[in-house]
């Protein structure tokens, strides 16, 4: 199955492995990046094609809580098993729930500021939303 992810956390895959002296902003980027990745992987193995990208959006047509552009970052994944993600009739219920309150590392290329550096995946303070393709 097919999903995406909006998120309001620099998530970029820089590729930055390791930690190098200049490179720490790309350091973090790539660790919010393996964290996405790890947590989306608690139920299934996922296959993507591209990076995550950052594009500016009105933040209400993806269900953040502003009417203004910001800049999130887009995932697109897909599952090698159908409705793994399902809870409740919700095809996306396991995601809200695995990804509640999981840590990141903030002050990245964020727009928005957050209170805590958590992924949040309920009101107020959404800062991740998903979607079945």
């Amino acid at each position: 199955m097919e999903y995406k992810l909006y998120t309001l956390v620099d998530i970029t895959h820089t590729g930055q492995y390791r930690n190098e002296q200049h490179k720490q902003k790309e350091r973090c980027q790539e660790q919010n990046f393996n964290t996405l990745l790890q947590t989306l992987g608690i139920r299934s193995n996922i296959h993507y094609n591209n990076s995550p990208d950052p594009i500016e959006i009105k933040g209400s047509l993806i269900g953040f809580d502003t009417d203004k552009i910001i800049r999130v970052w887009r995932f697109d994944f897909s599952t090698e098993r159908d409705f793994v993600y399902e809870l409740e009739d919700n095809p996306v219920g396991g995601l809200i729930t695995d990804f509640h309150l999981v840590p990141y590392i903030k002050g990245l290329n964020e727009d928005m500021e957050q209170q805590y550096a958590v992924f949040n995946t309920s009101d107020p303070g959404k800062n991740i939303v998903f979607f079945k393709k």
